[in-house]
């Protein structure tokens, strides 16, 4: 049987399920929403990929280098919801009591530690790599045996990018991930691309030169207007790259041999009972019972 390792992209899955799950509280007024539904994707990763270990990583509120670099980075997105930060120590306290590992560092963003932890896991196990996530920014790390696993529309469903995936969506392969979006750019992270060339034309280009190095090396090939937008936008091209790339050598304490690979059932039932997620704990695993009012064992 295949081994599976998880990396889960906390702040996008905790957004997603934020905006998922409809305003729910519990008897004393406390706002849960975000909680619940990151709970709902982190037992669905558990129940469907059985995993043998499952880590996540979080943004800090600290300026990136990428905030550095380009002033503008994520500058258009707008102010959180007022009962959505709040939540946060919640999902942490939801993973203290599983005993789940989650790993945040200042200057750096969680993609940048799940890219990390992803390159050391390929190179120290055998194990297979799936990345939890509400975004595409790790199809650049997609290879054989690193997947990404993007939520879909709804919290609990979600698209499986391997290699051939990424290559049907995009028309590229995942190496070629970083090139598309250094020419379309990310709205989401407020990054322009090359203005003028979209998804279809981004996959002509790479497909037809490789990479960015190859566009410019053989601008003259290029006829139309295409080539006086790579021409114009040239600057832009080589800024998105250095923003969009991600960082594989984060320097933090991350060992495989130290991440947990049982979950502590009983920490995460008494945390769910004290929100009152009554329809998450009967989707417990089965041997978890009651055994007096303050906690629970397996059986």
């Amino acid at each position: 049987m295949t081994k599976k390792f998880i990396v889960v992209d906390g702040n996008s899955v905790f957004h997603r399920a934020y905006h998922a799950i409809p305003y729910l509280s519990t008897k004393n007024g406390e706002t849960v929403n975000a909680v619940y539904g990151f709970s709902s994707i982190i037992l669905r990763t558990i129940a469907e990929l059985k995993p043998e270990k499952i880590v996540v990583a979080f943004d800090r509120a600290a300026p990136t280098f990428r905030h550095i670099e380009y002033e503008a980075y994520k500058a258009k997105r707008s102010a959180p919801p007022e009962d959505l930060y709040p939540q946060l120590p919640l999902v942490k306290e939801f993973l203290d009591s599983s005993n789940i590992k989650y790993f945040e560092l200042d200057g750096y963003e969680a993609d940048d530690l799940i890219a990390t932890i992803a390159k050391k896991v390929e190179r120290d196990s055998d194990e297979y790599i799936y990345i939890v996530s509400g975004d595409r920014d790790g199809l650049q790390l997609v290879n054989s045996r690193i997947r990404v696993w993007a939520a879909g529309s709804k919290v609990t469903e979600g698209i499986i990018f391997d290699y051939d995936k990424v290559k049907e969506r995009y028309g590229v392969t995942p190496d070629q991930i970083i090139t598309y979006k250094s020419l379309v750019g990310d709205s989401s992270d407020n990054i322009p691309g090359v203005n003028g060339i979209g998804p279809k034309g981004a996959a002509d280009l790479i497909n037809r030169f490789g990479d960015l190095e190859g566009i410019y090396e053989n601008i003259d090939q290029i006829t139309g207007g295409i080539k006086q937008k790579l021409i114009d936008g040239k600057e832009q091209a080589f800024k998105a790259r250095s923003l969009v790339i991600l960082d594989k050598e984060v320097p933090f304490d991350f060992e495989c041999e130290n991440i947990p690979s049982e979950i502590n059932w009983d920490g995460m039932h008494e945390f769910f009972k004290r929100l009152e997620f009554k329809s998450l704990v009967a989707k417990l695993p089965m041997g978890v019972v009651k055994k007096d009012d303050n906690q629970t064992k397996l059986i």
